[in-house]
């Protein structure tokens, strides 16, 4: 093979190449298999990255993933925590009896932030609905009765 042909094979590779990493950056963009795009843009060149704009957009499609369900003794051993909405100021750490007691008092509502021991993320107390139904059906303290 003469030096000229070797060179003109290296830059045909590189054309093969980098066709395939543009088919596969649109393709990722387009919510496509990005992997399959770099073959299909290897081996089509031009006509791989013309057919993904052809096709339609993939749209793709976000998993739902429910808030864990937590067993009442779960939540009632955790330490809570949340954000005052008013003073955006973390309240916390506590025990889920107070919480209860703050939510009864109105110190926190559905919309604000609380976090729990073994939560990934801080959430919306509304997003987690069997948080709130324990909430409002919580015994926060012994039944006291006045001496007369």
């Amino acid at each position: 093979m003469s030096p000229m042909s070797i060179l003109q094979l290296f830059n045909l590779i590189l054309f093969w190449i980098f066709f395939g990493c543009i088919a596969s950056y649109f393709a990722q963009k387009r919510g496509r298999h990005p992997i399959l795009w770099f073959v299909l843009g290897l081996v089509l060149g031009v006509v791989g990255i013309l057919l993904l704009f052809v096709l339609p957009k993939k749209e793709r499609k976000s998993r739902v993933v429910p808030p864990p369900r937590l067993d009442r003794s779960e939540q009632w051993l955790k330490l809570w925590y949340y954000v005052d909405a008013p003073t955006r100021e973390q309240k916390g750490p506590m025990e889920f009896t107070e919480l209860a007691q703050n939510w009864k008092e109105k110190q926190l509502s559905k919309e604000s932030y609380i976090w729990g021991e073994g939560m990934g993320e801080w959430k919306k107390l509304n997003e987690l609905p069997e948080v709130v139904k324990d909430l409002e059906t919580a015994n926060t303290g012994p039944q006291t009765t006045k001496k007369r």
